[in-house]
């Protein structure tokens, strides 16, 4: 079975030890997506086709203007199918997991089971 995204959104929980933030969507975002902050301020899907410099997990899903928690840091459960000890990467397709880097690597963190996605980003290439 291959990386996905939790498309359940009651199954996406920050676990003991999560940091989270507030943040304020700048577009539709689903529970679970990969979002990273936008020079408005506002966060919206990741997406690795272009240098990501900032990553999180959205735990609720909303729509543009909507204020909503983000693990920035620490587990959350968010996946499904991914390898134990696996880096996590932000994919071309906005929002959603990789184990192979997009056009531009951005580590949004490492898989502690199949369901579970330590936050621990870190921009790898920005060319």
């Amino acid at each position: 079975m291959a990386i996905a995204r939790d498309t359940t959104a009651k199954n996406i929980k920050p676990l003991e030890g999560a940091i989270i933030r507030r943040g304020t969507l700048g577009t539709t975002v689903a529970a679970g997506e990969i979002v990273e902050m936008q020079s408005d301020g506002y966060w919206d899907p990741a997406n690795a086709a272009a240098v990501v410099m900032n990553g999180a997990i959205a735990v609720k899903g909303g729509v543009a203007g909507d204020v909503v928690d983000l693990v920035v840091f620490g587990p959350v459960k968010c996946l499904t199918g991914a390898t134990p000890g696996a880096i996590v990467y932000a994919s071309d397709t906005a929002g959603e997991p990789a184990e192979t880097a997009g056009t531009k690597s951005a580590v949004i963190g490492y898989a502690e089971s199949a369901t579970v996605l330590f936050v621990n980003f870190q921009t790898v290439a920005f060319s």
